[in-house]
């Protein structure tokens, strides 16, 4: 059996199907018609169906592309188009990313004058407030975006080879003690008296574990009383998940229903200032709160979710209930809270142990 075999597609002429008999994969590639006949692949059959990858052929018009010289723009435009047909979840922040920092320096140069000093540039101008996290971010936008420009014939090579991704610091996760629980019931009372609706907004977090972005997202409509669960649509994932109601979170939901002036189904469970605009992160007000009541200045509001989380794992619940409770994708995520459940595997191997020593005197 031959290791791959080399197919003409029937509809595009220019489309070349690679299928792998051992494993029942493919890949598929376009071959220009003049030059070089330079074949550029366009991706696996675990990233496009063969109806997807003719679209990629005749809107790349391959035997043009050779004696095409493009711009960084007009290549960052087909790498969000490609994007967009692979079902991309980050393709919307690359855009925003790249209009605000990418465009304005490098976007009308052509492709293949982008050297290293260039690269350098587009990085070097990012705001110096922005994390390593969100730095590496832009980094990695600009690495993929050149490697598919050489995949696609249109650079020899990538200028960003010369850059490394910076090693991100973790953030620190807080250790839930008494202490901390007192500290930030203290910080929610304080906030109930100066500003309510960030004071809800606080409990709402701890007692549900949601992102604030999810929970800034929520509307009327997407609370289920009958069935105790609140609807999140915008979430990190880009999947509709459901999260119980609990007693904390119920009674928060009313105390913000009896605060709506106007109630609708359709407002924001916490709206803003602007009229028909949800609630921004409050920082500032979470800032005093913290400052106020003594807890750490470096606290945020996705560290309400950790402390959601280790709360959930201290009281024993498995970890299973609390990845599906989080909304992770993935277990992996989760078992970063698992060293904290220490106490819980103590106990369980005591039972063993005890269990163990039953056993064998019963047998003496």
């Amino acid at each position: 059996m031959p290791k791959q075999i080399e197919t003409r597609d029937s509809v595009i002429p220019y489309l070349v199907i690679v299928s792998y008999p051992s494993t029942g994969n493919c890949s598929y590639y376009m071959r220009a018609s003049t030059g070089n006949r330079k074949r550029i692949k366009l991706g696996t059959s675990g990233e496009l169906t063969l109806d997807q990858a003719r679209v990629c052929a005749v809107k790349n018009n391959v035997p043009s592309l050779t004696a095409v010289d493009r711009t960084v723009d007009e290549v960052f435009d087909e790498f969000v188009s490609i994007g967009q047909l692979n079902a991309k979840r980050s393709i919307e922040r690359e855009q925003k990313r790249y209009s605000k920092s990418v465009q304005p320096i490098i976007g009308s140069l052509s492709i293949k004058v982008i050297a290293l000093t260039h690269v350098r540039r587009v990085m070097d101008g990012l705001a110096p407030a922005l994390s390593i996290a969100t730095r590496n971010r832009y980094l990695a936008m600009l690495r993929a975006m050149f490697r598919f420009a050489v995949t696609q014939g249109y650079c020899d090579q990538d200028p960003t080879r010369g850059l490394k991704l910076v090693r991100e610091i973790q953030h620190k996760t807080y250790e839930v003690t008494d202490d901390l629980g007192g500290r930030l019931s203290e910080a929610v009372i304080w906030l109930d008296g100066h500003y309510p609706r960030v004071g809800a907004l606080v409990t709402f977090l701890l007692s549900t574990g949601m992102r604030i972005g999810e929970a800034l997202a929520i509307k009327w409509e997407d609370v289920d009383h009958s069935l105790e669960h609140i609807t999140l649509s915008t979430t990190k994932g880009g999947k509709k998940r459901h999260v119980p109601i609990n007693a904390a979170c119920k009674k928060v939901l009313g105390q913000l229903a009896e605060s709506t002036p106007a109630f609708v189904a359709d407002s924001w469970l916490f709206p803003g200032v602007l009229p028909g605009k949800p609630m921004s992160r409050p920082v500032r007000p979470w800032k005093k709160a913290c400052l106020v009541v003594g807890l750490p200045a470096a606290l945020r509001f996705h560290d309400l979710r950790h402390i959601y989380a280790s709360f959930c794992v201290k009281d024993g619940i498995p970890l299973y209930t609390v990845q599906r409770l989080l909304g992770h994708s993935s277990i992996r995520m989760t078992e970063r809270y698992a060293s904290l459940a220490h106490c819980d595997l103590q106990v369980a191997s005591e039972r063993v142990a005890k269990a163990m020593a039953v056993n064998f005197v019963e047998r003496m």
